[in-house]
């Protein structure tokens, strides 16, 4: 959820300055993914801004059992292992392709 929140963040500064810089298309496209976001949002919290969802000690809730499979649906690709080594990808991004690397 916290990954979710950060992207919808990101979402939110990349359409406007797609649009501030002439780029009228992405944003649409933009904003469209970001409603997938807060859609996810609002299957787990019953609300899409400003949920309530973490808590001191764990979160308000449990997620429903359907919630797993709409955010599965959300995410377009993976990156593989050979791949993330070629791209030069590194970090979080690196480890979560299978790679065991921290430096």
């Amino acid at each position: 959820m916290l990954e979710l929140s950060c992207i919808a963040s990101h979402l939110l500064w990349l359409g406007p300055f797609m649009a501030d810089i002439g780029a009228r298309t992405p944003s649409f496209y933009i904003f469209r993914e970001r409603e997938l976001v807060y859609d996810l949002f609002e299957a787990a919290t019953s609300m899409r801004m400003m949920h309530n969802y973490f808590c001191i000690g764990g979160v308000a809730v449990d997620l429903p059992y359907s919630w797993i499979d709409k955010c599965l649906d959300f995410w377009i690709g993976v990156i593989g292992g050979e791949e993330a080594i070629n791209w030069g990808l590194s970090g979080s991004i690196l480890q979560a392709s299978g790679i065991k690397w921290d430096l």
